[in-house]
């Protein structure tokens, strides 16, 4: 897969977060039900290769409403093969 996708943050984002060596495409979202805010980022440490968010949704069944929010395939989909870069600005914000 070579081309080069682009992933919106949903109007729940609330900031864009940098790059590390393993979650690319970071940005944050507040909780629908709460104050709570969570991390959505691909996980790209050597085994995993899947979108992830650190909600309890997403780490107990591989997906939640966030990453489905922002058109994302979490663990339970499998490897996702990632060529991607995040639109910076929130113009809501």
């Amino acid at each position: 897969m070579n081309d080069l996708i682009t992933v919106t943050p949903p109007p729940s984002a609330i900031s864009v977060l940098p790059d590390t060596d393993r979650y690319k495409c970071r940005y944050t979202v507040k909780s629908g039900s709460s104050n709570k805010l969570y991390m959505v980022s691909y996980d790209n440490a050597p085994g995993a290769g899947y979108w992830t968010c650190s909600c309890f949704g997403n780490r107990r069944y591989g997906q939640c409403k966030y990453l489905t929010a922002a058109g994302l395939k979490g663990r339970k989909y499998g490897k996702t093969a990632i060529n991607a870069h995040i639109v910076k600005e929130i113009s809501h914000v």
